[in-house]
């Protein structure tokens, strides 16, 4: 007999388990929290992405860059969520970092702290040589080497990308693949179009095809986390 079932007095026969009462409670107490503390999560996370949603409404209403402003349409559309837009979009924009409190461009001193720790690497290594050692962004986009501080820029771009992506991976999969199981085209158009408009400002144009290829392959990576974040999930539900 289930400790409902002591409680409930389902069976005549059975006497009353004060013990069994005791435990049901708890686990109702336990669940009650739970569930409060789930629709609380949701509430937080719902007021986040009402926020985020008036800082894209705000951008679109500037007009600022119409093939920008389009492809953001286009994804809000397809209910993307608007974190994962507003990261595609903020290497481009100052003003939208400040918004969300992201810092890409290092300061001086804190450019100066990579720079000695790449410096301490090679020594390391058994050289004395500057390091020159090729990146993904080098390879990529530029075909040189490029400045540290746009490296660690775009490093902490693509790792605000991963992070809005995993506060929803399941949205992000559902909305941000098509059909043929690829990401969808706009993502990767807004996101090249930003970076080639952040690359520009920066001084260091690059070709659009290679700006391309590294968002689509950085893209690809990003979703694979997300798809092994999904699958360990249904895991540990025993899907």
């Amino acid at each position: 007999m289930s400790d409902l079932e002591s409680f409930s007095g389902f069976d005549g026969n059975e006497a009353y388990d004060p013990a069994a009462f005791e435990r049901f409670k708890e686990r109702m107490k336990a669940a009650s929290a739970q569930l409060k503390a789930i629709q609380a999560g949701e509430q937080k996370q719902k007021k986040k992405e009402d926020e985020l949603i008036k800082i894209l409404l705000k951008f679109i209403q500037s007009g600022q860059n119409r093939d920008v402003l389009l492809l953001i349409s286009h994804l809000l559309e397809d209910n993307v969520p608007a974190g994962f837009i507003v990261a595609l979009i903020a290497i481009a924009y100052e003003e939208i970092q400040n918004q969300i409190g992201l810092k890409l461009l290092p300061e001086p001193d804190d450019l100066a702290k990579h720079a000695a720790a790449e410096s301490e690497k090679v020594l390391l290594e058994g050289t004395t040589d500057p390091p020159k050692k090729e990146t993904l962004p080098d390879h990529y986009m530029h075909g040189d080497i490029l400045p540290l501080k746009i490296k660690i820029a775009i490093d902490a771009w693509v790792q605000e990308i991963f992070k809005r992506a995993s506060e929803n991976p399941h949205r992000i999969i559902k909305t941000g693949i098509d059909q043929e199981g690829n990401i969808k085209l706009t993502i990767i158009q807004l996101s090249t179009f930003c970076l080639r408009d952040f690359m520009e400002n920066q001084s260091q144009p690059a070709e659009y095809d290679r700006l391309r290829d590294f968002m689509e392959v950085m893209l690809q990576g990003i979703f694979k986390k997300l798809d092994d974040m999904v699958k360990n999930q249904k895991e540990l539900r025993g899907e």
